[in-house]
């Protein structure tokens, strides 16, 4: 029987696309799945359709819009070593899972999977507890058996940061499973009480400068009067907080609309299919991390897969991917946003076809996974003999 235990540390697993497809992959694949996780009373509760996948959650609850990271690794790597048997195969969501992952294999005889969601890179290492964290990465990095970047681009970077050779990195974008389909949906619209008619430019996702939400939200200042920006947050927010005063500020001309109570992923296909347009945007002032977005955009893959059409901030390699595949245009200037989406109504079968064709070609989850399955049914394989 083949086993893989998902280390995920964090109360946010119901929206990490590439976790959750993981998960499902694993089990469509013959494998019995545990995953473990922490829960997060803000968030919704991951749930599974498949028998094969098992849910177990950490004792300690949280109750907060971010658990301190360094104590959940901490108590998270403590509850595995403690109370889960040898696993001979770990799939690591992220920084916190890769880290329990080494210390799980230290004692437990098991190999990694290493799914690298951030690129930890650019940062000074000018404190002790800096360079201890990047040393404990780059060993527990070099220490996989396979690490899963998003793109190219992140591939170079991550083997020139972390050591790992180029041939133990596996390019999986960060995609929902496919196949694409062009939908309809009203959700959005509906939740929030818009009129009939009304057309909805949609910036999804964190809010923060970080995710260039401003720059939304100023952009939408020149819509045309039959469109409107929804904002959706990936995370509760009270509408209350300073930061939500201070996009309402920008907001002079009315033309924005904030959805602050997140649905569950198993809804994310009708959320993004409300739009008319997407937006995906990230801050031009930012590391390397976020400079080579590129395939990591989980905004951009999502669009494509219900065949929106998408704007996009001037990062390299998301916009050499969107000019590349004609699936949409870039956003140089906040006031260039009517003469871009004029463009894309000008053609909009062609930029739904193509963005339907690319995500079947270029990004559903499955087609680039068995990459993945390859190695891991190897070890299974040699695990059982």
């Amino acid at each position: 029987m083949k086993r893989v235990a998902v280390f995920a540390p964090m109360g946010t697993l119901d929206h990490q696309t590439g976790i959750l497809n993981a998960i499902r992959c694993f089990a469509a694949a013959g494998y019995d799945v545990d995953v473990l996780t922490v829960r997060n009373l803000r968030f919704a509760e991951v749930r599974f359709e498949s028998d094969q996948i098992r849910v177990h959650h950490m004792p300690l609850r949280f109750d907060a819009d971010r658990e301190p990271r360094a104590l959940v690794t901490l108590l998270f790597t403590g509850w595995v070593l403690s109370r889960w048997r040898r696993h001979p195969l770990v799939f690591a969501g992220g920084i916190r899972g890769l880290i329990a992952a080494y210390a799980y294999a230290l004692l437990r005889r098991c190999e990694i999977v290493n799914y690298q969601t951030e690129l930890y890179v650019g940062d000074k290492l000018d404190t002790r507890a800096r360079r201890l964290f990047k040393a404990i990465e780059r060993r527990a990095a070099q220490r996989s058996r396979i690490t899963i970047e998003h793109d190219e681009t992140r591939r170079q970077l991550l083997v020139a940061d972390l050591g790992v050779p180029a041939e133990r990195v596996v390019i999986v974008p960060n995609a929902p499973c496919g196949p694409a389909a062009q939908r309809g949906s009203d959700l959005l619209p509906r939740r929030l009480g818009l009129p009939a008619g009304i057309r909805l430019l949609l910036c999804p996702g964190t809010l923060s400068d970080f995710f260039a939400t401003p720059v939304a939200v100023q952009a939408a200042q020149f819509l045309p009067p039959d469109w409107l920006c929804v904002i959706h947050s990936a995370q509760p927010r009270s509408p209350d907080e300073p930061y939500l005063e201070r996009l309402r500020r920008l907001d002079v001309g009315g033309r924005v609309r904030f959805s602050l109570e997140p649905l569950p992923y198993g809804q994310i296909d009708d959320v993004m299919a409300s739009a008319g347009v997407g937006l995906v945007l990230y801050s031009l002032d930012v590391g390397d991390n976020t400079a080579a977005v590129g395939l990591a955009s989980g905004k951009l893959t999502h669009f494509l897969k219900v065949g929106v059409p998408v704007i996009v901030s001037p990062l390299p390699s998301l916009a050499a991917f969107v000019r590349q595949h004609g699936v949409g245009e870039v956003l140089d200037d906040p006031a260039a946003l009517p003469m871009l989406l004029e463009r894309i109504q000008r053609d909009l079968d062609g930029y739904r076809r193509r963005a339907l064709r690319c995500f079947d070609e270029e990004l559903a989850y499955e087609r680039h996974f068995a990459a993945v399955l390859a190695v891991t049914d190897r070890l299974a394989e040699a695990d059982a003999s």
